[in-house]
């Protein structure tokens, strides 16, 4: 049987970031085009923010205290235990989740406050340093080799998954459900879209709040 434990908004916010990560890469390495490239920046942040929010009250699978276990867990599953396993992420599986959102949350936060010396800069450089400036730019530049690392890592993971283990990581993340042989995970009974809704328009609202700094420091304001 095929249980639904990936809410609609969760995959949305996986597919959208994935989407939004590649064309940040493309506008600034291939299109040249930093309009674009902050463009997506922004979107990244308010992702990023969502996720933040989603995994205190989304549904149980979306929450952190759900997959984030201690060092005991993760040995114990490697051991082969998966008597605590829900049907949500893996306790090693949620380490990639981690990692992913710590360097993509880094690189959309150094993004707020770079310099490239000539005429584009985050909507918060001219409120810190001229020396803060510049760890976060090198760091948004550095960065992204690390989150080259964990994207490397993320889809070696799927790929063993699907071909040692026979599990398809990919259709659940696009269908919600997962096939249950042994019918112990643990269903979500709803997706709280609703919810999700106002927390994306709130976080909308405090990107765009933050993006609008840029035009100000622009104007001289």
């Amino acid at each position: 049987m095929k249980t639904r434990i990936w809410d609609l908004p969760l995959r949305i916010f996986h597919w959208a970031l994935a989407a939004l990560a590649v064309m940040a890469w493309v506008s600034v390495e291939i299109m040249e085009d930093l309009d674009l490239h902050f463009q997506c920046g922004y979107g990244i942040l308010g992702l990023m923010l969502f996720r933040l929010i989603w995994g205190f009250i989304g549904p149980e699978h979306a929450r952190f205290g759900a997959f984030v276990k201690g060092p005991s867990a993760v040995l114990a599953y490697l051991r082969g235990d998966t008597s605590n396993y829900r049907g949500g992420h893996t306790p090693l599986g949620a380490l990639s989740v981690l990692l992913l959102l710590a360097v993509v949350g880094l690189q959309a936060t150094t993004g707020l406050f770079t310099d490239d010396e000539y005429y584009y800069f985050g909507p918060l450089n001219s409120y810190v340093s001229d020396e803060v400036v510049g760890i976060m730019s090198n760091l948004h530049h550095l960065n992204v080799n690390i989150i080259f690392g964990a994207i490397a890592l993320h889809l070696a993971a799927i790929a063993y998954y699907r071909i040692v283990k026979k599990e398809n990581l990919v259709t659940p993340m696009v269908t919600g459900k997962k096939f249950d042989s042994a019918k112990s995970f643990s269903a979500i009974p709803h997706s709280q879209l609703g919810l999700a809704i106002v927390i994306a328009l709130l976080v909308t609202a405090a990107v765009i709040g933050i993006a609008s700094l840029e035009v100000d420091v622009s104007l001289g304001y």
